[in-house]
């Protein structure tokens, strides 16, 4: 089946009236906007690691520039549910997320190890599955914590970690407590960690809802923390409702964190991106997002059971990979199409990063970079069609004249397959000359499907 490329190749070989079509919106790259050092924030997942040591072969984390894991053993089957069912599914748990976490390590990753999977609410656990403090009895959660600090440090699994001290708790599917009980949880639970594990960093609240003053989870938690002296070292948050964008989450944290008068601290959202914007046009457009403020990003994992500990969160595909026949502990990994754009957004996208702006209904996403030989810029449409333009200004910041005819090399991200599909390369959709003038340039992009991302690039003067 041809790769569908149709869409940048409608741009690349525009008529006399390229812009014929009625544009949506317009993506504005400002190469005189130098925005820091290329650092690859969003190249991390959520499990997608499988706990047999070497099963996927090193080249995939090397060459999508893989860089901080998520996990703690969730949805390993009996006898391996957590502590809230013994102290053996406890140990054979941890034995999950010990072997990812050191996969992690191999990489020079950072880990965010998940005590709320270790315990045994990853979601699976019955209506009856206790929570810490449950009647106001911790001392199981106590118990529990003492276990695992121990395990950690004669494992040796200190370096590179971060904790998460709940998941989501917003959502009843993970925390079916009261939200107070949470509340107390995370101040017990922080200042006992922040004595033990010094070096640790301990992050949240992982809510799946963004920063909001209506959001009672939210500003009871700020309120919280800032007289509990248990301020997170990382603010967490999931991306992964399907709208909503980083700019505006972003607006609403800094106005949150001037309303209870706590300090900025760097921003990690661990989940991102629902399955079917994990897709070429989908990626484009977070690494975008994620980029603009400095956010590191985790690609979330959609998938369940032992396919959760699998294919990278949705990268790779392997031999039975959707049958009856699918083997957990199989190799004979291929890449999928948004390995592809993972790829080139680590080995392509070097020297420094520049600005941009979202077309003004967020749909178009632009992420550019300026390295030693060229200017490169990664697009990506919120999976929908349609008709958008990206405009790259200050093409003099980059040795170019003012005027003239800018060649433009184009490559396009088919998904071919879907999710388990092989992918092997983006496709060559050629060079097209850009007559220009205003040190600016501009031109369209033509998105005929929901999943096809895009990168085009140019040399620079």
């Amino acid at each position: 089946m041809m790769y569908q490329f149709i869409p940048l190749l409608l741009a690349a070989c525009a008529t006399a009236n390229p812009l014929n079509k009625r544009v949506s919106g317009t993506s504005t790259v400002n190469l005189g906007n130098n925005t820091g050092a290329i650092k690859h924030l969003a190249s991390g997942m959520i499990y997608g690691i499988p706990d047999t040591p070497n099963q996927v072969p090193d080249h995939f984390y090397t060459d999508i520039g893989f860089n901080y894991a998520r996990a703690g053993g969730a949805q390993v089957g009996a006898p391996g549910r957590g502590w809230i069912w013994g102290l053996t599914e406890y140990k054979n748990r941890f034995a999950s997320a010990l072997a990812n976490y050191r996969t992690t390590r191999k990489y020079g990753g950072q880990f965010i190890f998940l005590i709320h999977d270790l315990w045994g609410a990853d979601g699976t656990q019955n209506s009856s599955a206790p929570y810490p403090g449950n009647n106001g009895d911790w001392t199981s959660w106590d118990n529990y914590l003492t276990q695992w600090i121990s395990d950690m440090k004669a494992n040796n699994a200190l370096d590179g970690l971060s904790i998460d001290i709940w998941n989501e708790p917003d959502l009843t599917f993970f925390w079916n407590a009261p939200q107070s009980q949470y509340i107390q949880m995370w101040g017990r639970t922080y200042h006992r960690l922040r004595n033990e594990l010094p070096t640790a960093k301990l992050i949240g609240p992982a809510f799946a809802g963004s920063p909001d003053a209506s959001n009672s989870w939210w500003t009871n938690y700020l309120s919280f923390v800032k007289t509990n002296a248990s301020v997170p070292d990382e603010y967490v948050w999931h991306m992964e409702g399907g709208g909503g964008d980083m700019g505006t989450a972003y607006g609403n944290l800094n106005s949150l964190l001037k309303t209870y008068g706590l300090p900025m601290k760097p921003i990690n959202i661990d989940e991102y991106a629902t399955y079917p914007e994990q897709v070429p046009a989908g990626t484009a457009w977070w690494i975008s997002q994620l980029e603009r403020v400095n956010a590191v990003g985790l690609r979330g994992n959609w998938l369940s059971g032992n396919q959760l500990h699998d294919f990278l969160a949705s990268l790779l595909g392997k031999p039975n990979a959707d049958t009856s026949s699918y083997s957990a502990t199989a190799g004979g990994y291929w890449p999928n199409g948004d390995f592809q754009v993972y790829k080139y957004y680590n080995q392509n996208m070097t020297g420094y990063r520049v600005g941009s702006s979202p077309s003004a209904d967020l749909k178009l996403d632009t992420y550019a970079t300026v390295g030693s030989d060229m200017v490169r810029v990664l697009t990506g449409v919120r999976i929908t069609s349609g008709t958008w333009q990206v405009t790259i200004n200050g093409l003099s910041k980059v040795g170019l004249p003012t005027s003239g005819t800018l060649n433009i090399h184009t490559w396009g991200f088919p998904f071919t397959g879907g999710h388990f599909g092989q992918v092997d390369a983006p496709t060559d959709l050629g060079w097209y000359g850009h007559t220009y003038s205003g040190d600016s340039v501009t031109f369209p992009i033509y998105q005929t499907d929901t999943t096809t991302g895009y990168a085009f690039e140019f040399v620079r003067g």
